[in-house]
């Protein structure tokens, strides 16, 4: 050991380094030893602080853990493995594998990233007996799924501990000291990336653990107070799991991400994390590095860390080069999970042959076996000594146990103690991700197409796989012959497809990243027939880089267009380049990027579309957005733009939308019959549409609590009795008040309402209020295709008309969205709106003033009042329910991805959608023509932001920050121009959160329901209603209880 830690520490007490205590009684060693010395730091974005927890802190919350551990499993005696599969954040995660440790239990992290199956086969070979899942809905079912494959298990699950469950209790009493551990005892478990088969368990006894900790002593770097980002890093993986140990034993510090909700490592966040934590040290895959290395702001404080350790895969040569250059410390991380690390931890400064090569470090006994006729490399083995015991042993070298890693490394042609990696001798690539592809199983499928004679896969360094193909020399051809290139692609393609089924997603070959080898150019081979791989690959290294250059422009040019466009052959040709991309089947209406389709599989995407529009139109792609596969993230939304850009469309001008708003208007407002047909004074007997909807639901509850209302109709398309039950059911309203309803199935777009001629007969004789609430909520159709909508608002009205023996009541749900246009500074009046300038652009909108218009012409030419009914934003129920597919909820769910929440300015006149329906039963019998329903004194938004930023632990950043980290991300793509658009309007008028209309509320205070609203503005109780909703849905992430109560 030549470099001791913690000596120059005021806080830091090292532990023995001689085995005498084992990894559980070194947590509580430090926990009183070193209490005041800091484990954790994290960046609270809320208060601007950096949080520091010390080890006594940290101890204490392990002994918690261990008691839940304790609580939890049987058998705690027998030393049982203990598994957790959740998205977690890393403090809680730390903790609860120390915690299992602690209570004599042996831990075991198993990768979100795992397949059921994969699960399934890791639980069967541990022996694992109970296992903690966190509790979102992912891991849920992913644990779901798995269990339900082992019907004969003992199995036991439990929800994973919060942060709050674990760290918020301080006080209570330690366990006893650990005893009867030895250093031979099992104490971790984690395992391969299963790249090759199933993922394999790999067990950790403490005395590996022990050697991991003390890797730094023999490096050259005191890492004793030194703060180490590991933002980037997951606690199931050994980069992860490792810090346990070398936290433990040299009293290193890890800055991360404010535990609560897990946030997703992205090279922004990661960078941010450290530069906010003041980390000293940061540890990450190459791929992040290469991003910051991109932007030359961020070059000063790469600079400043005084090392960068990046591992999982190599770097770019010429990133790393700049860098070094430049005067930064970058440190490759060298090892595997049956090793651990093997190279020196760490050097003082790269070495001056080369940033990419390392020295072994001096406790480890590497043994190198020439490799070919290649003298320079070597396949590794490492020997177990009597400081360095590898966790799986599958050779001897000279009678000593050792591990043979597969791996090949290549020492340096002047400098014989440096070594970097050059490949596996099975050939795995890493790609610049970290992830690896197996090239075996891919080149052994392509193998057998008969037109193949062999293949050799590439893609180190880089984002995803290609390979190159040699024929058999009857189907050789100069590769300068395009025709031929693209025939021998489409012909071995069937083979290439049966490769990608089996592979991982970033290992699929895609066409365009299919070389074939030139006759003049023919592959290497070695004695044993088999092609020299690294030689075919350098000799091919200027067309693989072109074909990686040629990626971003590139299709799938086999897809011939449609010979006529239609909106059918555009939904086809969709379907056929979606599934040909993404392999898993999809609906046309589900979100491709919640389908796992990536950012590279967008572009090809995008790409084909593009070239089938090159191919066969006249339409000028220079003019196509870039982003519209994030826009219209679904086949039939595809479909239907890939359509409009072929038939021309364009957006229409303001005056034109207004042109077609008062056309189709005046289509519908003509009347027929008795004009002077007196209005009912009654309204006892309801007819309501959309009785199923989110606002349906609420208005017919209240229909049916007002005492004045005898009977209710209810009019919808299908299956209308089982879905009004189901939402009663979700809304916690009384089911069996049902019964006094009459369901009528029906369709309003048609005379007569759809409805057999006697049941017309039947509303005509006893109908006294027509409620019309059925709308399509759909932001993204025009006009034109709510038509059906409008006609019906007509048909209704003759129904209203009609009815015997006066006019019924007629009340229109319309929506502020015929606002859109006003500035949110000018208060919206009750009034009828004559300029249908004011709507345009907004094909709900549009289609909800042309109903207005009609009612308007209707109040004009009969006695007939409508009264027209305008709500505001409609908020979360009685039991907190908010329909999840409104921009609020999508707000917030999109907020944990990304790890932050947007301070909104301005008011919340949003007004709770119980109250709204209530108020539109209540002036049923109004003589009002148009009222507003909105919060009458509404309060800040920030009033319900606020608690809703404590409870998820999501810190409130400005609105436009949150919307740039939102495009950032690429999650929630259909709603980002939503919230884009919205963010311009807040920017100059931020009166009403979000830049909503301001809306004037007085007629609607004659509702008593609406006017007991008022001095009672939205607040904390409201938030912790809604929130509570979402997390017992699912649809957001977190524990209810905590949540609750932080609220």
């Amino acid at each position: 050991m030549q470099t001791q830690q913690g000596n120059q520490s005021q806080t830091f007490r090292p532990p023995p380094t001689d085995g005498s205590l084992v990894l559980p009684q070194i947590f509580d060693y430090n926990g009183t030893q070193n209490k005041d010395h800091t484990l954790f730091r994290y960046h609270d974005d809320v208060s601007g602080a950096v949080v520091d927890i010390s080890w006594g802190k940290a101890n204490r919350a392990f002994h918690t853990a261990a008691r839940i551990v304790q609580e939890k499993v049987k058998d705690i005696g027998t030393r049982p493995v203990v598994a957790i599969l959740a998205a977690a954040d890393t403090i809680t995660y730390y903790s609860m594998i120390a915690g299992i440790m602690r209570a004599g239990a042996v831990a075991f992290p198993v990768s979100v990233r795992n397949s059921d199956a994969g699960i399934v086969h890791l639980l069967r070979k541990t022996g694992a007996t109970h296992m903690f899942v966190s509790q979102d809905p992912g891991m849920q079912g992913l644990a779901a799924a798995s269990l339900k494959q082992m019907p004969d298990s003992t199995i036991t699950t439990s929800d994973m501990p919060s942060f709050d469950a674990l760290y918020s209790a301080q006080d209570g009493e330690l366990l006893p000291e650990a005893k009867n551990i030895s250093l031979d005892d099992r104490g971790l478990i984690l395992h391969s990336s299963g790249s090759t088969a199933f993922p394999k368990p790999i067990t950790f006894t403490y005395r590996i653990l022990m050697e991991s900790g003390l890797l730094p002593y023999y490096g050259e770097l005191d890492l004793c107070g030194e703060i180490l980002s590991s933002h980037a890093v997951p606690m199931f993986h050994l980069m992860g799991a490792v810090q346990v140990a070398w936290t433990s034993y040299t009293g290193l510090t890890i800055s991360v991400f404010k535990p609560g909700m897990p946030t997703v490592p992205t090279p922004d966040r990661v960078y941010e994390g450290a530069i906010a934590t003041k980390s000293t040290m940061i540890f990450c895959v190459p791929a992040f590095l290469e991003a910051w290395a991109r932007d030359p702001a961020r070059l000063p404080a790469l600079q400043a860390f005084n090392t960068i350790i990046f591992a999982g895969g190599p770097l770019q040569p010429h990133i790393g080069d700049m860098l070094v250059e430049k005067g930064c410390c970058i440190v490759p991380l060298y090892g595997q999970t049956e090793t651990g690390t093997v190279t020196l931890f760490l050097p003082k400064q790269p070495p001056p042959e080369g940033y990419a090569y390392f020295r072994f470090s001096p406790h480890v006994a590497p043994v190198f076996v020439p490799y070919e006729e290649n003298s320079a490399v070597h396949r590794l083995l490492v020997k177990k000594t009597a400081v360095h015991t590898p966790a799986v042993i599958n050779t001897e070298v000279d009678g000593v146990p050792a591990l043979d890693t597969n791996d090949l490394v290549e020492r340096h042609p002047t400098n014989p103690d440096l070594w970097r990696v050059f490949g596996r001798s099975d050939d795995q690539v890493m790609h610049s991700t970290g992830e690896k592809t197996n090239p075996v199983p891919i080149e052994d499928i392509l193998a057998k197409d008969p037109k193949i004679h062999t293949s050799i896969v590439f893609g180190r360094g880089r984002f995803h796989a290609g390979v190159i193909v040699q024929p058999t020399p009857n189907e050789a051809f100069a590769s300068g012959d395009v025709e031929k290139l693209a025939a021998f692609r489409n012909e071995i393609w069937p083979s290439v497809e049966a490769a990608n089924r089996i592979a991982p997603q970033h290992s699929r070959i895609f066409k365009e990243m299919i070389i074939v080898a030139d006759p003049s150019k023919p592959f290497e081979f070695t004695p044993k027939g088999t092609p020299r791989r690294q030689a075919v690959l350098d000799a091919y290294a200027s067309e693989i880089d072109a074909a990686y250059e040629a990626v971003t422009e590139s299709s799938q040019i086999h897809l011939a267009a449609p010979s006529e466009w239609s909106q059918g052959s555009a939904l086809t040709f969709v379907r056929q380049a979606v599934d040909k991309v993404l392999l898993a089947p999809v609906k046309d209406d589900d979100d491709l990027f919640q389908s796992g389709c990536d950012s590279l599989q967008a572009t090809w995407i995008r790409n084909t579309i593009i070239h089938a529009l090159r191919a066969s139109t006249r339409v000028n792609t220079r003019e196509i957005p870039p982003n519209f596969v994030y826009t219209y993230p679904t086949v039939s939304g595809l479909a239907t733009y890939l359509y409009d850009v072929v038939c021309g469309t364009r957006p229409p001008s303001a005056e034109e939308q207004a042109a077609a708003m008062v056309a189709m208007a005046r289509k519908y407002s003509t009347i027929d019959g008795k004009k002077d047909k007196p209005m009912t004074t009654t309204a006892d007997t309801a007819l309501l549409t959309g009785s199923t909807g989110y606002f349906g639901t609420y208005i017919l509850d209240a229909l049916l609590h007002d005492p004045g209302v005898k009977k209710v109709y209810v009019l919808n398309r299908s299956d209308a009795p089982k879905r009004q039950k189901e939402a009663f059911a979700d809304k916690h309203m009384d089911v069996g008040a049902l019964e006094r309803v009459v369901f009528l199935e029906g369709d309003i777009s048609q005379v007569g309402l759809g409805l057999a001629p006697e049941v017309y007969e039947e509303l005509l004789d006893n109908v006294s209020c027509v409620i019309h609430n059925a709308w399509r909520v759909n932001f993204n159709v025009g006009l034109a295709t709510n038509e059906p909508l409008v006609a019906g608002t007509r048909y209704l009205v003759d129904l209203a008309l009609a009815a015997r023996p006066a006019a019924a009541r007629f009340v229109f749900i319309s929506s502020a969205g015929v606002f859109r246009n006003i500035p949110s500074s000018t208060y919206c009046p009750e009034t009828y709106i004559e300029d249908p300038k004011t709507v345009a652009g907004w094909g709900y909108s549009e289609s909800k003033w042309v109903a207005e218009h009609i009612l308007e012409q209707v109040a004009q030419q009969t006695a007939l009042k409508p009264l027209v009914i305008r709500p505001g934003q409609l908020s979360g129920g009685p039991n907190g329910y908010w329909n999840t597919k409104e921009w609020f909820p999508a707000l917030v769910k999109a907020s944990q991805t990304l790890g932050k929440l947007p301070d909104l300015e301005g008011k919340a006149s949003w007004i709770p959608i119980d109250v709204a329906a209530r108020t539109v039963v209540e002036l049923r019998t109004s003589e009002h023509s148009f009222v507003n329903v909105a919060h009458p004194t509404p309060g800040p938004a920030l009033d319900v932001m606020k608690p809703l930023s404590a409870a998820l632990g999501l810190p409130l950043v400005s609105y436009t920050e949150w919307t740039t980290l939102l495009e950032k991300s690429g999650s929630a793509p259909g709603l980002l121009e939503f919230f884009r658009g919205q963010g311009v309007r807040m920017a100059v008028d931020s009166v009403e959160a979000l830049g909503f209309p301001s809306l004037e509320v007085k007629k609607g205070l004659d509702a008593p329901a609406l006017a007991g609203t008022v001095n009672k503005p939205l607040g904390e109780a409201d938030a912790a209603r809604w929130l509570a909703y979402w997390l017992s849905v699912g649809f957001v992430q977190g524990s209810t209880p905590v949540s609750r109560s932080r609220l």
